[in-house]
C-alpha cells in the first residue's frame, strides 16, 4: 500500500526499458498520485548533445503513448503525464508532491529541487535513488545504447 499522496519523477523514457519500467514501479509503489514530467524533444535533445544517434529518440508522443500504456498495464490508476522543458519540470510548481524517485544519476537534481523548494517554503520532497538496470554482460541499461544498437543494425542493412 503506498503512503505517499503524491510522488514525481521526470525522464525521457525513450525506448521504455527495463531501467525505466524500475523507477515507475518505485514511484507506483510509493504513491497513490504519480506525476510524470516527460521531457519534449527539443529539451531532451539539448540534454544529449554528445549523443551521435539523438536523431533516433522517439518522438514525444510515441514516448507518452508507450509511458501511458505501462502504467495503465501495470494497474496505476491515479497518474498524469505532464510535459517538462526545463531541468527541474514542475516540481517546483507541486506543493502537494511528497516524494521523487531518480536515478543516480539524476540524484544531484532531486538536492537541487528540494533545496529550491525551502526557499520557496514548499515542504522537501523524500527522495528515492533507484539503482542502474544491467543486462547480461553487466552494462547498464540505458536508451542512448539502445539509440547505438539501433544505429549499428541500420548500418549492417546498408
Amino acid at each position: 500500500m503506498p503512503w505517499l499522496d503524491e510522488v514525481i519523477m521526470g525522464g525521457t523514457f525513450d525506448y521504455l526499458h527495463t531501467g525505466h519500467k524500475a523507477l515507475l514501479e518505485a514511484a507506483m509503489s510509493l504513491g497513490n498520485f504519480i506525476r510524470v514530467g516527460l521531457t519534449t524533444d527539443e529539451f531532451a535533445k539539448s540534454l544529449r548533445r554528445s549523443d551521435s544517434n539523438i536523431d533516433l529518440m522517439e518522438p514525444f508522443e510515441k514516448r507518452k503513448d508507450e509511458l501511458r500504456k505501462h502504467l495503465i498495464s501495470r494497474g496505476c490508476k491515479k497518474f498524469e503525464i505532464i510535459t517538462i522543458d526545463h531541468r527541474y519540470g514542475f516540481a517546483l510548481q507541486s506543493p502537494e508532491a511528497e516524494g521523487i524517485v531518480v536515478t543516480e544519476e539524476t540524484y544531484p537534481t532531486a538536492v537541487d529541487i528540494n533545496k529550491l523548494r525551502a526557499l520557496d517554503g514548499l515542504d522537501q520532497l523524500l527522495i528515492l535513488v533507484i539503482p542502474f538496470e544491467y543486462d547480461e554482460d553487466g552494462i547498464i541499461i540505458s536508451s542512448r545504447r539502445i539509440r547505438q544498437q539501433l544505429a549499428e543494425s541500420q548500418e549492417e542493412v546498408k
